[in-house]
C-alpha cells in the first residue's frame, strides 16, 4: 500500500466518532469544549478526546472500505492488509507491553491483560477547532510614577536693633543732656538750639533690613498602584465549516443486492424506517437514521438487545 493502516485510521477519526480496527479494538471520539487554564493562562480550542475500547473488534466495513477506495484495491486485499496489521501490533504489544501507533496514541498492557491507552496530543481530531491554536493571556503591568518638585521663595523681614551706630547716637544725646543740667537758665537760647540738633539725630530709630530667603520644599513623590492590564493575543482563525452529519444504525452489510433486499423487506415488516446507505462496495442496510447523535445512541442500545452485531455509522 502507498500509505499505512494507521494513516487511514487517523483520517477517519476526523470524520467519524467510532473507527474499528478489526481483531484489535475500536477508537471512540468524545468531543471536548474549549478550556482555559487559569494557572498558566493557556486557552485551548475545542478538541476530540479519543478513547480505546478493546471489545469493539467486529469488522464494520468502514476502515476496509476506506482503504479500498483510497488505495484503489479490492475489498479482499484491503481486508488482508488490515488483518495482517492487527496481528502485527497485537504480537508487539504482547511481547513488549508497550505499543505506539503514530498520530493516534500509546498503548500499555497491564498485569491483568487490560490495555491502557493514552491519546497522542499532537493531532486535534475536532473539526470545530480547524485553524485554531493554543493562545496565551499575557498580563502587562504598567507602573506610573508622578514626581512633583515644588520650589518656593519666601521673603521674610528681619528686624535688626543691635546696630552699633544707634549706641553712638544715643551717647551723643545723653552726654549733652548731662552738661545742660549745669548750664544757667539764662542760656535758654543755646539749650533750644541743642534740642533742635538732638531731634535731627533720631538715635533710637530702628533700622529694618529686608533680606530674601529661599527655602526649597522637599520633593513629593506620589506613587500610583500598578494596575494589571490583560492583553489577549488574538490569532486569525479560518472559518469553520461543520458538515451536517447523519447517524445510521446498521443492521448488516452485504455484497449481493438480493441479500440486502431481503434484509430491507424484513425490517420494513417490523416497522423500521429502513434504507440502503450508499458508500463503498458493500450494501449497508440501516434500521433507522437520525440527525441527533444522542437519539441514535439510545436507539442503538435498544436494538442491540435483539441484534448485538448492530453498529453506528456516521456520515
Amino acid at each position: 500500500m502507498n500509505k499505512t493502516v494507521e494513516h487511514y485510521i487517523s483520517e477517519l477519526l476526523f470524520l467519524h466518532d467510532c473507527v474499528i480496527l478489526p481483531n484489535f479494538g475500536g477508537f471512540v471520539g468524545n468531543p471536548q469544549s474549549a478550556k482555559l487554564n487559569k494557572t498558566t493562562g493557556m486557552l485551548s480550542p475545542p478538541s476530540k478526546q479519543i478513547l480505546f475500547n478493546a471489545n469493539l473488534k467486529t469488522n464494520d466495513g468502514l476502515l476496509i472500505t476506506h482503504i479500498s477506495n483510497k488505495e484503489g484495491i479490492t475489498q479482499e486485499v484491503a481486508k488482508n492488509e488490515v488483518e495482517n496489521y492487527a496481528t502485527k501490533i497485537t504480537d508487539k504489544l504482547t511481547k513488549l507491553k508497550v505499543l505506539r501507533i503514530d498520530k493516534i496514541g500509546l498503548f500499555t498492557l497491564g498485569k491483568e491483560g487490560n490495555i491502557i491507552f493514552l491519546q497522542d496530543s499532537v493531532n486535534n481530531y475536532s473539526l470545530d477547532s480547524f485553524g485554531m491554536k493554543v493562545t496565551h493571556n499575557k498580563a502587562v503591568f504598567r507602573e506610573t510614577i508622578i514626581e512633583e518638585k515644588v520650589t518656593a521663595t519666601i521673603q521674610t523681614i528681619r528686624t535688626q536693633s543691635n546696630n552699633p551706630k544707634a549706641f553712638l547716637r544715643a551717647a551723643a544725646v545723653i552726654i549733652p543732656l548731662i552738661a545742660l543740667s549745669y548750664i544757667s537758665i539764662t542760656q535758654q537760647d543755646k539749650i533750644n538750639n541743642v534740642y533742635t540738633q538732638m531731634a535731627s539725630l533720631s538715635p533710637f530709630e530702628n533700622s529694618i533690613i529686608a533680606e530674601p530667603i529661599t527655602e526649597v520644599i522637599p520633593e513629593v513623590k506620589i506613587e500610583v498602584e500598578a494596575i494589571p492590564v490583560v492583553e489577549i493575543i488574538e490569532e486569525e482563525v479560518a472559518p469553520i465549516i461543520i458538515p451536517k452529519q447523519t447517524y445510521y444504525i446498521i443492521a448488516g452489510a452485504f455484497t449481493e443486492q438480493n441479500n440486502a433486499n431481503k434484509m430491507l423487506a424484513k425490517l420494513k415488516k417490523w416497522n423500521y424506517n429502513t434504507e440502503l446507505v450508499p458508500g463503498g462496495n458493500l450494501l449497508r442496510v440501516s434500521y433507522n437514521s437520525f440527525t441527533n447523535k444522542a437519539d441514535a445512541l439510545i436507539a442503538l442500545h435498544e436494538i442491540k438487545q435483539e441484534n448485538s452485531a448492530a453498529w453506528l455509522l456516521t456520515q
